[in-house]
């Protein structure tokens, strides 16, 4: 597929572009980049293209990675840098476009273990917001709002953890998160007794991917680790779509392959609406972790109130929470060039992945329930 119908323009960075962030309605974009900035574009609807409505230094070094918030309590920015640290940012619209000050930071949390952070994802239900961010050496914090959901300026810890070992220097680490964002879990884990409020989070961690959910005292227990790759993860998403019965994972791994994974319910197979295909489904166990030891804690920085109420139940036996089967439903390989990010469309109907050749390669489940690659774009 040729590039046609694809606006192509310069970032006007100073250098390497990082990141960028859609809002959740596709009309507004944030560019993170090597040179400490933060760009927010705005989508022009008479001609499709995009302009620039403020930029700003947001970091003392790189920032790696930017999030758009729901838009619910006001327009909200994250964003996490190579100086250790996570930052809020909100819109002020009082302040004139291109001022240099319409993005006024709001948070600031800096990290636990003295390392810097690798990811940071939101979460957003109607107009409550929790984050997630994870550091490179595997440290977990999720957090929620101190007081009250409209005030995103203090933020208390709900759950953190290593979840792993310390990797070496030398090792790569690739570090990912994804919230599942839809606002109720899959029908048959509620009716198999998952608590309807659950919070559910997947977490790469070097070669395999762990799925968290909170069970009805808002802890957060193992309830799905998907396996199967043989090199690093360097990506992982989770797709909308939870009332087809089951979940739905994807993860771009160094070893070539973008799998996809399925989250069933135990009891639930009945209501299973998967279809096998010609592709060979592999049914994978739940596993438990073994318990880490916990760094002490270190200052988190202005503004974080409580402490952690959420601490891992490793035995799951508790009301509101439910383990899940894992089946592997698809290794799309990618031979020429290795892949590097997997993610959903809003719908959940389609699969868009990059690689390390900048190629984009859009996939869609065929009638027979394989996944064929529908679309090829090159940079």
């Amino acid at each position: 597929m040729a590039s046609e119908g694809f606006h192509r323009f310069s970032d006007g960075h100073q250098d390497l572009v990082t990141d960028v962030s859609y809002n959740i309605y596709g009309t507004r974009m944030a560019t993170a980049s090597a040179d400490h900035r933060i760009k927010v574009w705005d989508l022009v609807e008479t001609n499709g293209s995009w302009t620039v409505t403020d930029v700003w230094v947001a970091h003392d070094a790189s920032v790696t990675c930017v999030k758009w918030n729901g838009p619910f309590v006001g327009e909200h920015l994250g964003s996490i840098g190579e100086d250790g640290t996570l930052k809020i940012w909100q819109e002020d619209v009082s302040q004139a476009i291109n001022s240099g000050r319409r993005w006024r930071q709001l948070f600031r949390m800096v990290t636990a273990t003295g390392v810097p952070y690798a990811h940071l994802d939101f979460k957003t239900i109607g107009v409550e917001s929790y984050f997630a961010v994870i550091t490179r050496d595997g440290y977990l914090t999720v957090c929620e709002p101190a007081e009250d959901h409209d005030d995103l300026s203090t933020w208390k810890i709900m759950w953190e953890d290593h979840l792993c070992k310390t990797p070496s220097r030398m090792e790569e680490a690739g570090f990912r998160l994804s919230w599942h964002k839809e606002i109720l879990p899959a029908w048959p884990a509620v009716l198999a007794g998952l608590d309807r409020k659950s919070l559910s989070l997947a977490a790469a961690i070097g070669t395999t991917v762990k799925v968290f959910r909170t069970d009805k005292d808002r802890k957060f227990y193992i309830a799905a680790t998907l396996e199967g790759t043989k090199e690093l993860v360097r990506d992982v998403d989770w797709s909308n779509g939870s009332m087809r019965g089951f979940d739905a994972l994807a993860t771009a791994s160094k070893d070539g392959f973008i799998r996809i994974y399925e989250l069933h319910t135990p009891g639930a197979a009945s209501f299973a609406t998967s279809s096998t295909g010609n592709q060979e489904q592999k049914l994978l166990p739940s596993h438990a972790d073994l318990p880490m030891p916990r760094p002490s804690r270190s200052a988190i920085g202005a503004g974080l109130a409580g402490g952690a109420e959420g601490k891992r139940d490793g035995q799951a036996t508790v009301p509101g929470a439910v383990r899940q089967d894992v089946k592997l439903v698809a290794e799309l390989e990618m031979p020429v060039a290795l892949p590097w990010r997997a993610k959903w469309s809003p719908d959940g109907g389609m699969l868009v992945t990059t690689a390390d050749d900048g190629t984009v390669r859009l996939w869609k489940k065929s009638i027979d329930g394989k996944w064929l690659e529908a679309a090829e774009i090159h940079a």
